[in-house]
């Protein structure tokens, strides 16, 4: 069995791939649906509730790149290194 660093930075750059491709499939199918009127009203709901938590989970990745960059650009004594 193969053992990933999903926690790593290589993890994390996977997982944001993994988003970004997921997203734009989800907003091309939205976006192509409403534009050929071949999805209902709870399709398309469906559709833009997963690109709302899509965008929100890629936002939080994000987010916590920076936290993690920052607190390993900080000294044990609490300074900031530049």
């Amino acid at each position: 069995m193969v053992e990933e660093d999903f926690g790593g930075e290589s993890g994390r750059e996977e997982l944001l791939a993994n988003i970004r491709r997921l997203t734009i499939a989800v907003l091309d199918n939205l976006e192509e649906g409403s534009r050929d009127k071949t999805l209902d009203q709870g399709q398309k709901r469906l559709l833009s509730s997963t690109g709302s938590r899509l965008l929100r989970l890629w936002r939080i990745t994000l987010a916590g790149q920076g936290r993690k960059m920052a607190l390993a650009s900080e000294e044990p004594n609490g300074k900031v290194v530049s």
